[in-house]
């Protein structure tokens, strides 16, 4: 009687197969036959709210590090027509809201370097270095832009970027039409001795861009096509968002006096 009753409290065998088959099968379709595919979601994908705080992410790294390549790559992932006026449109919104005025500052700057930047890069100049056609496998030889006019400092800023970077001049040199100029001959002089350099020798920041390095505790003279332009040019300390003590870069904008 008793082994009756422990025969019917046990389950069939059948079953216990059964279920170990089915979770065999099971994941065999799932591993093999039917594999989770993961599709690529990138920024653009996101909800708008969610492309505001990344677009805010970008700017607020930017006014840390000061890498508007970085930026310009990061803000291209989210697919705006024009990220200059989407970054302009968002921090008029945060102006609005007094506890988000750092974020409208971070915003704003982002928004009138890029269009700086692009305005350099986007610009049809002829390239610095043009081969000489009469000799085969000759040295490119620097193109020299046109020597006349006046170049007038439109904006002068200085920029605390990185404790690590040296004191730096970065130039932009636009022509009377506001279009980045390449082959601009430049000098920086301390007075004793005079570098002579060009626009364009740095195509990744655009034709119309150069700079120089300067000497802590040097005075320089910038002169423009030979020209003495702005004078007065040191080093300058600062400190980073970081907190941490850095040399600044001046950034100097140029733009040629029309005739």
């Amino acid at each position: 009687m008793m082994a009756k009753e422990q025969s019917k409290r046990r389950p069939p065998l059948y079953l216990v197969t059964g279920l170990v088959l089915g979770l065999l099968f099971g994941c065999m379709l799932s591993f093999i036959a039917f594999p989770l595919q993961v599709a690529s979601v990138g920024p653009s994908h996101l909800a708008d709210d969610h492309q505001d705080q990344y677009r805010l992410m970008i700017a607020l790294a930017y006014a840390s590090s000061g890498d508007i390549s970085r930026a310009q790559a990061r803000l291209d992932q989210l697919g705006d027509p024009d990220p200059a006026r989407a970054l302009s449109a968002q921090a008029q919104l945060a102006l609005g809201n007094s506890a988000t005025q750092r974020e409208a500052r971070a915003l704003a700057s982002l928004a009138r370097d890029l269009e700086t930047f692009q305005a350099s890069a986007q610009s049809t100049s002829v390239a610095i270095n043009t081969p000489n056609p009469d000799e085969a496998g000759a040295a490119p030889t620097p193109f020299v832009a046109d020597e006349s006019g006046v170049y007038t400092l439109s904006s002068r800023e200085l920029l605390c970027e990185s404790s690590e970077a040296p004191p730096l001049v970065k130039i932009f040199i636009f022509d009377e039409n506001g279009q980045a100029q390449a082959g601009v001959r430049l000098a920086m002089s301390d007075g004793s001795d005079s570098s002579e350099f060009f626009t364009g020798a740095r195509p990744e920041f655009g034709p119309g861009y150069a700079e120089y390095e300067m000497t802590p505790g040097e005075t320089y003279i910038l002169s423009i096509t030979g020209t003495e332009t702005l004078a007065g040019l040191q080093p300058a300390a600062c400190i980073t968002e970081a907190g941490d003590p850095a040399w600044g870069a001046w950034l100097l904008l140029f733009n040629r006096a029309k005739d």
